[in-house]
């Protein structure tokens, strides 16, 4: 009895433990010999036993690594969850069935050198798994029924962690640490190489403006009135919208937007920490695909990708997530990202001249020269524009940066205003 009982509940049932499509494992009915105390426990047995092979029936359709007989198998191989997240679940239940196996070849050990083994000894030994197979398979029965996928799926079995049952709690961190895996290995990608390795979209980096919907009063603020020629605030959005979508459509591909995901991202990792991520791997991609020159190729990183990936390896290692940890990690790339990015921009490329031109040529910074220039080419810009206009103009320009003293100024060769002669007086100005 006590034998048939072990395979029963390591998912091979026979006679005396039948399998039900409906109830699961019970045992048969015809069993004279059976007082009704014993039924109970052989029945409350069972449901671990159904849950066990629930468990493997799931991790079977989704990995194929668990090897079961096919007659209790109600679902067809194909499912609609999908994704690289739900094997890596998968797995981590996978492990967490490993010490009910093991206590199950215990118990058969015990069995062969003792066979008058009572079933309340069976039923001691099993005990802290008839806490937690209830508890795991409402996460199974969650993510089957709500279809989760991706890094909802690190939600889900993180919530369901928080209670305060031990057994439960241990296990579905394990389950946890394995899922965190898939996620330090798209991390590892998108904030060393600039690559969103995400076929699936399961990560919460997407590419793509974002797509978070409003809140009420943000929606009855947009249908207000602006002012704007009898525009609302919903109608300037789309404009805006439109217009975004066109210098999308202008931009090489690797230069589109991205955006965070609010449906996959976890509760646990502050939004300020995935917005580091957003900024750190969106400067990575751009310097990988549009550094020219193959000596400073990676160097925005100062070459220390298998340094942060070594460190990423071995938050992977650790059996709990780290907050702390895992903050101070994409502190450091962004540190060296940044660093690199003012090196660049500040140094490198004179951002404060380049704004001192702004502010002088086209925020009037300078008016004198503005003022002369006035004055000088008025005569000529009454009359229509033609073809020796631009000519005229770009000498009337000259002559009035020498009256205000700007003859020794380096960058004055570089400016050139340029006349349409083919428009409406249409002037502008090109550095």
């Amino acid at each position: 009895m006590i034998q048939e009982l072990l395979l029963a509940l390591s998912g091979y049932p026979g006679t005396i433990f039948t399998w039900n499509k409906r109830n699961g494992l019970q045992v048969s009915q015809d069993l004279p010999f059976l007082h009704p105390s014993e039924t109970s426990v052989f029945n409350r047995l069972c449901k671990m036993g159904t849950d066990y092979v629930r468990f493997t029936e799931f991790i079977e359709q989704h990995t194929g690594h668990v090897h079961q007989q096919e007659h209790y198998c109600s679902q067809p191989s194909q499912t609609e969850l999908h994704g690289i997240y739900l094997p890596a679940f998968c797995t981590g239940l996978n492990s967490m069935l490993q010490p009910y196996r093991q206590a199950l070849l215990d118990l058969e050990k015990e069995f062969l050198g003792d066979p008058h083994l009572s079933i309340s000894h069976v039923n001691y030994m099993l005990e802290q798994f008839q806490l937690l197979f209830p508890s795991v398979m409402v996460v199974v029965e969650t993510i089957k029924s709500q279809k989760i996928h991706g890094c909802q799926i690190l939600e889900t079995v993180y919530k369901h962690s928080c209670g305060g049952l031990p057994p439960v709690r241990m296990a579905l961190e394990k389950i946890l640490a394995v899922c965190h895996g898939v996620m330090y290995k798209q991390l590892a990608a998108w904030m060393l190489h600039g690559l969103l390795l995400d076929q699936s979209e399961e990560f919460f980096v997407k590419q793509g403006p974002s797509a978070g919907g409003a809140t009420a009063a943000q929606e009855e603020e947009e249908e207000e009135d602006l002012g704007i020629g009898g525009l609302s605030g919903k109608q300037l959005r789309e404009l805006q919208d439109l217009r975004l979508i066109e210098e999308e459509n202008m931009l090489a591909p690797s230069l589109q937007q991205f955006s965070l995901c609010a449906e996959m991202l976890p509760s646990y990792i502050p939004v300020r920490v995935d917005e580091k991520i957003l900024f750190v791997g969106e400067l990575v991609q751009m310097f990988e695909d549009h550094n020219q020159s193959p000596s400073r190729a990676g160097s925005i990183l100062k070459h220390q990708e298998d340094m942060f990936a070594a460190k990423l390896h071995r938050l992977k290692q650790q059996p709990l997530f780290s907050l702390v940890d895992f903050e101070n990690l994409v502190d450091g790339v962004r540190s060296t990202v940044a660093e690199h990015l003012w090196s660049l921009m500040v140094e490198e490329s004179d951002l404060l001249g380049q704004l001192k031109i702004i502010k002088d040529f086209y925020l009037l910074g300078r008016g004198e020269l503005c003022q002369v220039f006035i004055d000088l080419a008025q005569h000529r810009l009454k009359t229509p524009p033609s073809a020796v206009t631009e000519h005229d103009v770009n000498v009337a320009f000259q002559q009035a940066a020498h009256e205000v003293l700007l003859d020794d100024d380096n960058l004055l060769p570089l400016l050139h205003l340029t006349i349409d002669y083919q428009g409406k007086d249409q002037r502008h100005t090109r550095l």
